[in-house]
């Protein structure tokens, strides 16, 4: 009765476990999207990991222009858009995407 007991309990706990990861992930992402950038990265973010970025102009509720790059592994990193390297990456972002649509017409 006990070996039940303890089954049910651990079965339980990894319910609850599974039920507040799901849970956090979709809060994150809703805050993601929502959200916007309130600081700047403080590193250079390798080209290599990047593979998009959007544009945040200010607004209300978004105070600092930034670009923010979307990475392989799915983070966003706020970059400031007047660093050289950042613009040098958006540049580079846009002859990859110009060199993509030739290819493809």
């Amino acid at each position: 009765m006990s070996q039940i007991r303890a089954a049910v309990i651990v079965l339980l706990v990894l319910l609850a476990v599974g039920l507040f990861t799901t849970e956090a992930s979709a809060a994150k992402q809703a805050r993601r999207r929502r959200g916007c950038c309130q600081s700047y990265t403080g590193r250079k973010i390798p080209f290599g990991v990047i593979i998009g970025y959007t544009l945040q102009t200010t607004t209300e509720i978004c105070r600092i222009p930034a670009i923010i790059f979307h990475t392989g592994k799915g983070k966003d990193v706020c970059a400031d858009p007047s660093q050289s390297w950042v613009i040098e990456h958006v540049n580079r972002l846009g002859d990859k995407a110009v060199h993509i649509r030739k290819s493809q017409s």
